[in-house]
This record gives C-alpha cells, sequence and structure tokens, in this order.
C-alpha cells in the first residue's frame, strides 16, 4: 500500500532516498543513505527510504525515529509468484535489438512503474537515487510535480558506466544508463577526479559530495601486532593477492596476524586454500557488526582493492590513526592515501599479478618491520580526513538538495 503524505515540519522538506536493495545489506553505500538518512531526519526534514526487493528484511545499519524504510515490491501472492516466473524466464532471451527491450523490462521488475506510482502519490521535494538500479528508475519516473532529482553515484563512473560487469547487464541498459543522466538535476561524486569524467553538458550539473568520516584518533590506546582488511570477499578486493603476500610474510614476522573482515562470494575458496595450504596466523573474520572498533586496536590496514568510489574502510583506519598500505593504480584509494604522509601506496609495476604481489609484500613487510614510520604515518591519517567531518558533509548534502545555485565543492 502506498503511504500517503503528511504535513512537513516548517523547517523541513520531504526527502525520499531511493535504492534498489537495501534489506540485511552491510556495504559503504548502504550504510551512507542510512547515516545521511538519519543526519537529514535530525535536522527536521521528512526521510523515507524506498527499496524494491523481495526480501522481506528490514536495513543492516539501525535508522533513526522518524525515518520510514518502505518497500516498493507487495508482499507475495501466488499471482507475484506466477509473474515472477514468467519475468524470470524472459530474463533468458538472447540480449538482440527488439529482444533487448523485453529482457530489459523484465530484468527491470516493475521497479519504474511502482516507484513512479508512490512519487506521484507522496509528492516529495527531493528524491535520491542511490547507484546506477535506483538512478535510473528515477529519471524514467514520469511526475506531474515539481521535485529535484538528485543521482547519488558511489563509483568511480568508468566503473558505473563502462564495466559490462556491473549492475544490468543487458544491451539496452548499457545505451541508456549514461543518457538518462540528462534527465537527473544534481548527480552527487565522491571525488573531483570523477566530476571531469563526465561530459561538459552532464559536467554542469555535477556535484563533489564526499562520504562524511568520522574522527576516532583521541579513542585510540594501544596498537596490536594486527594487519587487518576489510571488504566483500570478491574477486575486486583481491584478498587472494594478500593471502598470497601473507604466506610469503608470515613466518618473519612470528607473532603478527592477519584478520579478513568481510562476507562474500570467495569466502569457502578462500578458507579452503588457508587450510590446505596451512597459511599461519591468518584469520576469516566473517561478517561483523563491531569491526570499526578494531580501526581501534590494529597496526596497519591492508587494501589491495582493483579500483574503488571511496572506501569507507579506508577512511575509518585513516581517522582512527591507522596506515593503509593499497595499489597505486586503485581509484578513490590513491586520493584518500598519501603516500609517506599516511600510508604506502604500493607501485604496480608491469601491472602483471606476479609484479603486484612482489611489490605489495615488499610495502606491508617493510611497514610491519618498522615501527617509527607506522607511527609517523599513523599520526597524517587524522588530519587528511578533516576535510570530511560530518557536519560539513551534512551542510553540503542540505545545500545540493535544497539551494537554487549550483554548488561547486572539492574536497
Amino acid at each position: 500500500m502506498i503511504r500517503q503524505p503528511k504535513p512537513v515540519p516548517p523547517s523541513g522538506r520531504r526527502i525520499v532516498f531511493v535504492i534498489e536493495k537495501l534489506a540485511q545489506r552491510s556495504g559503504g553505500a548502504e550504510r551512507v543513505l542510512i547515516e545521511t538518512a538519519n543526519a537529514l531526519a535530525a535536522r527536521g526534514h521528512e526521510v523515507e527510504i524506498l527499496s524494491h526487493e523481495p526480501r522481506g528484511k528490514g536495513p543492516f545499519y539501525d535508522t533513526a525515529p522518524g525515518v520510514v524504510v518502505s518497500n516498493l515490491l507487495p508482499p507475495r501472492s501466488g499471482w507475484r509468484f506466477f509473474t515472477e516466473w514468467i519475468r524470470s524466464r524472459l530474463t533468458f532471451l538472447p540480449d538482440y535489438p527488439v529482444l533487448d527491450r523485453i529482457v530489459g523490462i523484465a530484468r527491470d521488475g516493475g521497479f519504474t512503474r511502482r516507484l513512479e506510482r508512490h512519487l506521484r502519490a507522496t509528492r516529495p521535494d527531493v528524491v535520491i537515487g542511490f547507484m546506477p538500479p535506483a538512478i535510473s528508475a528515477l529519471a524514467k519516473a514520469k511526475v506531474d510535480h515539481p521535485m529535484r532529482r538528485v543521482a547519488s553515484m558511489h563509483n568511480a563512473p568508468e566503473q558505473d558506466f563502462q564495466n559490462p560487469e556491473r549492475w544490468n547487464h543487458t544491451r539496452l541498459d548499457q545505451r541508456r544508463r549514461l543518457a538518462l543522466m540528462s534527465r537527473i538535476d544534481r548527480i552527487a561524486v565522491l571525488l573531483p577526479e570523477y566530476r571531469d569524467w563526465y561530459s561538459e553538458d552532464l559536467r554542469r550539473s555535477v556535484c563533489v559530495l564526499p562520504n562524511a568520516v568520522t574522527p576516532r584518533a583521541a579513542e585510540v590506546t594501544g596498537r596490536e601486532k594486527v594487519v587487518m582488511a576489510v571488504g566483500r570477499l570478491a574477486t575486486v578486493k583481491r584478498h587472494g593477492l594478500l593471502i598470497d603476500c601473507w604466506k610469503t610474510i608470515a613466518p618473519a614476522f612470528p607473532g603478527w596476524e592477519l584478520r579478513i573482515w568481510g562476507d562474500g562470494p570467495l569466502k569457502e575458496d578462500l578458507a579452503a586454500r588457508i587450510r590446505a595450504e596451512s597459511i599461519p596466523a591468518v584469520t576469516l573474520m566473517g561478517h561483523r557488526s563491531d569491526v570499526a572498533d578494531h580501526y581501534l586496536t590494529a597496526s596497519i590496514l591492508a587494501h589491495p582493492a582493483e579500483f574503488e568510489g571511496f572506501p569507507l574502510a579506508v577512511t575509518e583506519a585513516l581517522a582512527a590513526a591507522m596506515p593503509v598500505v593499497g595499489f597505486a593504480d586503485c581509484s578513490g584509494l590513491n586520493r584518500l592515501v598519501q603516500d609517506g604522509v599516511n600510508g604506502r601506496l604500493v607501485p604496480v609495476g608491469d601491472g602483471s599479478d606476479t609484479a603486484r604481489r612482489t611489490a605489495f609484500t615488499e610495502a606491508l613487510s617493510g611497514l610491519m618491520q618498522n615501527e617509527a614510520l607506522r607511527e609517523a604515518l599513523a599520526a597524517g591519517g587524522p588530519p587528511s580526513m578533516a576535510p570530511y567531518a560530518p557536519d560539513r558533509v551534512i551542510d553540503l548534502w542540505e545545500e545540493i538538495l535544497f539551494a537554487d545555485r549550483m554548488p561547486c565543492a572539492s574536497a
């Protein structure tokens, strides 16, 4: 059932966040959405979060009082099971001209239509789409009242628009995803270099809106001999490479441990490999809600990812005065980590797996054996995160959502 609008406080606005999937998802974008929604609600705005998914579960992160979470999909019924079965069959049609439209509509699953209906009924002032599926649905939705449409991007643009392995894989979606951005009033990107990627026409609508980072260095009381890694256990995070490096490093560093937080499709493969090769002092910690506390006790964050948007694990480590080791060609990370200031940017050589493993092993082991260097790099972390203070970022959110003029911020 569509929720009917209710009066908004005179000082507040009616804001709707849209994301395709949210139920029990603990990724960085989902966390940013919840934290931003909570902060805007605390400033007197009426905030609703819409998802479109079959799982009847709530968000992983806690929402503040006053933040409404709604699922656009109706409860399952016999008819809906039947229509979902038909739709699932259509998604396997060959992705050729003409048929690609049928496949695209099937994979959309009625997201655009249901969103359109909801927005017509509730008449929000601003709607923010989080990540491409929701942004495309928002761009296509036809409403009969004035509202500002905002796209919140959470990766490097070439990954969102040019990587065929991400998001909806249909030819139709890949052709239209970027073209639909012309229907968006404001495009929020995480870093200044992402703004430069867009065409001149779209760039006039692009604002730099980083994620908020809470300072925590004052909470640090001591460090353990622990290298930590945080992220989804998927190929793009390169946990396999990190374990390769650790297999070489561990014998020379008794008393040190590698702890990897996260869950994902590679969990069983990584665990089996650790057992089969008897790799010492490495633990897969799984998916845990207390990971933030470990930034205050571990000594190094190892983050060998292929690419990032604005990696929260990296920012939280730096804000907690922990040095970070990552590759120099990793987007997002290479803006936040300054080699020799708050961490190490590892050169990639010829880019081969062998060159990467060798260079990462050298950088990580060099930092493990040099306590004075760790302390110096740790001291550089908190000042580098000062531009992303929460109040400053939420001020920028309000400016982008409501100001008549086009803000142009850099961080």
